[in-house]
């Protein structure tokens, strides 16, 4: 039996009590959506009924409604509450219930747990709390997820970058995994440097990338040489359709001031513009021609991470 994982599936405010949201997390259909009060709850996005997207329905003070034949399904138990043909003294069958899921929030993501078990272990978290600016979004984009964490390794150059810094494939040493995630660190320059990257024997910046074990909450952080934190990112990443991967994330730029930092990251800074920029279109040609190196760890540790919890279960 394969143990069940909590899965970022969306940002914190995307999800309000007026509208229900579709999102696809590791491949399986959700309809996430908010009470009157604010409490959160998640389905299948599936009305057992005719198979309507229930997304495509209202939020009613008792439960959602779908919006073809009007049952409505309480958001804790997915249980179908009220069916509008059926007469007063008619109960409703057991069976035209909805799949309900186990949902919880934390630091802006919303949270769901898919897959077998009870929900166990700490939600995902953003383990610190930079003041300044943040900066969210979220996107689709052209790769599988296997993928995305794998190139996240070999070559995050293709999947994000930071204002006027140059990632390089210089590794910082080899992979290590560091409680729930593989984590490796890879050097990186200003663009404005004046030596190709391929001459440079001491890097200004490092670029620190922490691809999960279990689940799919990627950490991404730009640090100077001494790893004073400058940028941290935590990405939320999981199957969608087609062999896509669906992303939203949460990134703070930090106030210490950087040496040596070029003229157009003050002015960027000044003027509050994102330090970063996640790419929703990626070169293929790019990640094809990526050597394979650091993601070959990662099937090994995500396999010997999760032996204890199926043994568990």
């Amino acid at each position: 039996m394969t143990n069940g994982s909590w899965w970022a599936v969306t940002l914190s405010e995307s999800v309000n009590g007026t509208r229900p949201l579709a999102v696809v997390c590791n491949g399986q259909e959700l309809v996430v959506y908010r009470d009157a009060a604010g409490k959160l709850f998640a389905l299948e996005d599936r009305c057992p009924h005719r198979r309507v997207p229930l997304s495509l329905g209202t939020v009613k003070p008792g439960g959602l409604q779908c919006g073809y034949h009007g049952w409505t399904f309480d958001g804790a138990t997915g249980a179908c509450l009220e069916i509008p043909n059926l007469h007063a003294d008619e109960r409703v069958p057991v069976r035209y219930g909805a799949r309900a899921f186990r949902v919880a929030e934390r630091d802006g993501f919303v949270h769901v747990w898919l897959g077998e078990g009870s929900p166990d272990g700490e939600l995902p978290a953003v383990a610190s709390q930079p003041g300044g600016r943040e900066f969210t979004g979220s996107a689709i984009v052209s790769i599988s997820f296997d993928g995305y964490l794998g190139v996240m390794l070999d070559g995050p150059e293709c999947l994000l970058g930071f204002d006027g810094v140059r990632i390089t494939d210089f590794f910082l040493g080899d992979p290590r995994v560091e409680g729930t995630h593989l984590v490796l660190d890879r050097g990186a320059v200003w663009k404005t440097a004046m030596l190709p990257p391929a001459f440079v024997t001491d890097h200004p910046l490092i670029v620190r990338t922490a691809v999960p074990l279990a689940g799919g909450m990627i950490r991404v952080d730009l640090l100077d040489a001494d790893e004073t934190q400058v940028v941290s990112i935590w990405i939320a990443a999981s199957a969608n359709r087609r062999g896509t991967t669906g992303i939203c994330w949460r990134g703070f730029r930090y106030g210490n001031a950087l040496r040596a930092a070029p003229l157009r990251w003050r002015v960027a800074r000044a003027a509050g513009r994102a330090p970063f920029a996640l790419f929703d279109k990626i070169d293929g040609a790019a990640i094809a021609a990526l050597l394979v190196a650091p993601s070959r760890n990662l099937a090994a540790a995500r396999a010997e991470h999760a032996a204890p919890m199926d043994a568990a279960a």
